[in-house]
């Protein structure tokens, strides 16, 4: 049993757990890496594809490696405003390649080209198609030009996450009832838009079950997904106190 941390009296209303949420979701800190699940960057689970913001002096790389894909052609519509490349060999970019595939894309901005053909603009559309295991899919990613210095530098693509909380065994949660509260915390603190489904926070605690299923401790998959215990225990304590 997990022991919550969190002593205070909830009130019967809704909104005190959510103001009480709101330093823990404040206290997870920016992070070299940004992880997005499939479904986000292939446009399934999301209105809005992900958004790659490229500042002066910057590259940010779009890596494959933990989705287990082979990306097997790129696409970027304005390479006026940027450079790609990628750690493999493919033969959309006009090599000869024995072996086609790679893992990661590196994008690096550069000084606006002037392209007769092409109409002026600070953002292009990249395209990337990735084989699976058993499937191919589309990945989308808008491409801009920014002015800040980047938190991250490069992009995860991590699987999506498939739970059936009644045959799922969990390492360190002891029963099913402590992972449906897990999972209906999350979808109570999606309700209430208190995390963005596209922010890096949620994509670590995305990876964090990610990492429970495939049988890692509690405090472990915490550490390594870059939450903090203080949320994971928040999203039980909401889980069991309201109903979905």
């Amino acid at each position: 049993m997990i022991i919550l941390q969190w002593k205070t009296t909830i009130a019967c209303s809704v909104l005190l757990p959510l103001i009480n949420l709101s330093p823990v979701i404040a206290s997870e800190t920016k992070q070299s890496v940004k992880q997005i699940p499939q479904g986000i960057a292939t446009g399934h689970n999301s209105q809005n594809i992900p958004k790659i913001e490229l500042s002066p002096g910057y590259g940010v790389n779009i890596s494959f490696i933990k989705s287990g894909e082979i990306v097997e052609k790129v696409w970027l519509d304005n390479p006026a405003i940027a450079t790609l490349d990628v750690d493999g060999c493919l033969s959309a970019q006009g090599r000869e390649c024995d072996l086609e595939g790679a893992t990661v894309i590196h994008l690096r901005r550069i000084k606006p080209l002037k392209i007769t053909q092409l109409p002026n603009s600070s953002t292009s559309l990249l395209t990337a198609i990735a084989k699976g295991k058993s499937t191919r899919k589309v990945y989308l990613f808008q491409v801009a030009m920014g002015d800040e210095t980047p938190n991250y530098h490069t992009l995860e693509i991590m699987p999506d996450i498939k739970i059936n909380p009644e045959t799922t065994q969990f390492s360190n949660i002891k029963n099913n009832q402590e992972l449906q509260q897990i999972i209906k915390g999350l979808k109570i603190v999606n309700t209430r838009e208190l995390i963005n489904r596209e922010s890096r926070l949620w994509s670590r605690i995305e990876n964090f079950l990610i990492k429970i299923r495939m049988g890692e401790s509690v405090n472990s998959a915490a550490r390594k997904s870059g939450i903090s215990i203080r949320l994971v225990n928040r999203l039980i304590e909401l889980g069991s106190k309201y109903n979905s």
